[in-house]
């Protein structure tokens, strides 16, 4: 027997192959460089970049052109500054607008995807946490329901001593 055929897993292959090869994939097609290329007064310019690179570029200037209009209103700013923020929040807008379109990305939909995943309720069953975390969180749960339901009905066995002992004397 091929000692590569006795170290592999007999796994059933339609089962797991699409769940695995589908984010390999797409982290390959994504991590794929690009050259780009300007031209300016020094000659050519090329450098290489990915999909992911551009994306954070089109986050940063977006934000940083909403940053900009915050200044602006907290500031209170006036004449020559707020048109100069004001102009530059228009030319990220603008800068981003042409990334973005170019690799088919948008910020507003990724924004929104982000908002209602962070509306969402967090889940207590965190596999990410620390295990003694988690076990102390499964502990306190018990412990807070039983509380809830001792302060509905309280059978203390003392209080019931304590009347029998008031009822013989």
């Amino acid at each position: 027997m091929d000692e590569q055929q006795h170290n592999a897993l007999e796994l059933p292959k339609g089962l797991y192959e699409p769940v695995l090869r589908q984010p390999m994939e797409l982290d390959f097609l994504l991590g794929q460089e690009l050259s780009l290329c300007f031209h300016d007064l020094d000659g050519s310019h090329v450098f290489k970049t990915c999909y992911g690179d551009i994306c954070k570029a089109v986050n940063a200037l977006r934000d940083y052109a909403r940053l900009l209009e915050m200044a602006c209103e907290q500031w209170d700013l006036t004449g020559f500054h707020r048109a100069l923020y004001e102009y530059h929040a228009e030319k990220m807008r603008e800068i981003a607008g042409k990334f973005q379109a170019g690799i088919g990305y948008d910020y507003d939909a990724a924004m929104e995807k982000c908002r209602r995943k962070k509306k969402r309720k967090k889940k207590e069953d965190d596999f990410g946490e620390d295990a003694l975390v988690l076990a102390f969180k499964r502990t306190k749960q018990p412990a807070e329901q039983m509380k809830e339901a001792d302060t509905d009905v309280d059978d203390s066995p003392w209080e019931e001593d304590e009347d029998e002992q008031e009822s013989d004397d």
